[in-house]
C-alpha cells in the first residue's frame, strides 16, 4: 500500500469514530423520544 493510501485510511479510520458515535447518540435519543411520545407521557410542570 502506497504511503497515499495509508495516508486515506487512516483520516477515514479516525473520521469514521465520531461520527459512528454521535450517530448512536442521536439514534438513542430519538428512539427515546419516540418511545415516549407513544406511551403517552408528559413533560412536568
Amino acid at each position: 500500500m502506497s504511503a497515499l493510501e495509508s495516508l486515506i485510511w487512516t483520516v477515514l479510520g479516525y473520521s469514521s469514530m465520531p461520527v459512528i458515535f454521535l450517530s448512536g447518540f442521536i439514534g438513542t435519543a430519538v428512539f427515546a423520544v419516540l418511545l415516549l411520545k407513544m406511551t403517552g407521557a408528559e413533560a412536568k410542570e
